[in-house]
């Protein structure tokens, strides 16, 4: 795990008191928080929000994530219309934490 130390950023509601060190998943705990049936809307602005937290110079398209979602490349066995397809809390942590991690090392 790789620790991570942000100063203080708020998205969403979300604060990270300055110099406490989280690793990542923890900070995508705290950006995505106990939310139920998340879109892939609401996927892509997580990721741009933990890239923002963590001081990274990406943005990601929301279309990017509708396209995953109809080729099935968030969570195993959920491939369809964006508009139809909800994600468990779970599921998008592992996801948003698998995604940016690839740019945080």
């Amino acid at each position: 795990m790789n620790e991570i130390q942000v100063n203080a950023i708020e998205i969403e509601d979300v604060e990270i008191e300055e110099s406490e060190v989280l690793t990542l998943e923890e900070t995508v705990v705290q950006v995505i928080g106990m939310d139920t049936e998340v879109t892939a809307y609401k996927i892509a602005t997580y990721i741009n929000g933990v890239f923002k937290i963590l001081e990274v110079e990406k943005e990601i398209p929301t279309q990017m994530m509708y396209n995953y979602t109809r080729n099935g490349m968030i969570a195993k066995g959920k491939k369809g219309k964006a508009s139809e397809i909800r994600y468990t809390n779970e599921e998008a942590i592992q996801f948003v934490t698998k995604y940016t991690k690839k740019f945080t090392n």
